[in-house]
């Protein structure tokens, strides 16, 4: 395999045992690039990367608008889904984005199609996440670059040993970073973390933990008949004055805990709402970005 002359920064970070901090960046309504890039400006400049999902109907894509941040020193992580494109499609997005700066890429499944703007639309479905990782390795060797390729875990599932088996797919096809599904419950998370760092996937895949502000009552309701929100979470927004702002401060206090626990590697703000609900969390949770540098 030809040496890698160009690495991701979010790699080299996590490398030098640096936590990290990341947020979701999904250009809703944004229809030209200027809109992208004041989008992205204004999040906090102390992130260490934008996770870059698609906008939804007649919205830039992620691969446009990844190229974007790129272009203008931000470091975007690119979300790739297995829903939309088949292997070759989605290996020509990838080459496509890296060729123009995107060093980053976090392979998704996408919800169902029923569920989007379009529920019309076909679903691709040719590979799965582990297979586009392994697809994704084979494409860099002998790139002049290094791809960092990551995937989701699921900390919620259960039985816990089918987030575990899922992970360590993940993990073995070469995985270097694990972002989490979104955390609403703490003591659950730091089971599974703790079945994870037994395992020792945390020393092949950095695990980052994502956490989202619940904006009101029938969203928490929603999750908790998924199984992803409990009781009390629900009963706090419930009994708040300000459900959207009790929800931030539920966010704030979970990413604390999170942030605080030996084998987390970093804190994504899962949230494609206005950057300045990110900026928020991250103030209250008392988050700092390892990098330094973000969408500034």
């Amino acid at each position: 395999m030809s040496q890698a002359t160009e690495t991701s920064t979010l790699a080299r970070t996590l490398e030098d045992g640096r936590r990290v901090v990341t947020a979701e960046l999904v250009a809703a309504g944004v229809r030209d690039a200027d809109g992208v890039r004041t989008l992205a400006a204004a999040f906090p400049s102390s992130l260490d990367a934008l996770v870059v999902s698609s906008g939804g109907e007649r919205a830039i894509s992620a691969v446009v608008s990844s190229t974007l941040l790129a272009a203008q020193g931000v470091e975007p992580v690119l979300a790739l889904l297995t829903r939309d494109r088949n292997r070759e499609a989605l290996l020509a997005d990838a080459a496509g984005a890296a060729a123009m700066g995107v060093r980053n890429i976090l392979c998704l499944p996408g919800d169902h199609q029923s569920l989007g703007f379009q529920p019309e639309a076909a679903g691709v479905y040719d590979v799965d996440p582990v297979q586009l990782i392994q697809l994704l390795a084979e494409a860099a060797d002998g790139a002049p670059f290094s791809l960092f390729v990551g995937a989701e875990a699921y900390p919620h599932l259960r039985p816990l040993e089918l987030s575990l088996i899922d992970a360590r797919k993940k993990a073995k096809a070469g995985a270097r970073f694990l972002l989490t599904s979104p955390v609403f419950d703490a003591a659950s998370f730091v089971e599974w973390l703790d079945a994870a760092r037994q395992e020792k996937i945390d020393e092949h895949a950095a695990i980052i933990a994502s956490v989202q502000p619940l904006a009101d009552v029938a969203q928490a309701e929603a999750l908790q008949r998924r199984g992803r929100v409990p009781e009390a979470v629900v009963a706090r927004l419930r009994d708040a004055t300000d459900a959207a702002s009790e929800g931030i401060a539920i966010c704030a206090e979970t990413a604390s805990k999170l942030a605080s626990l030996e084998g987390v590697r970093g804190v994504h703000i899962a949230w494609g709402g206005t950057p300045g609900v990110a900026a928020e969390v991250i103030s209250r949770a008392g988050l700092n970005g390892s990098a330094g540098k973000g969408a500034s």
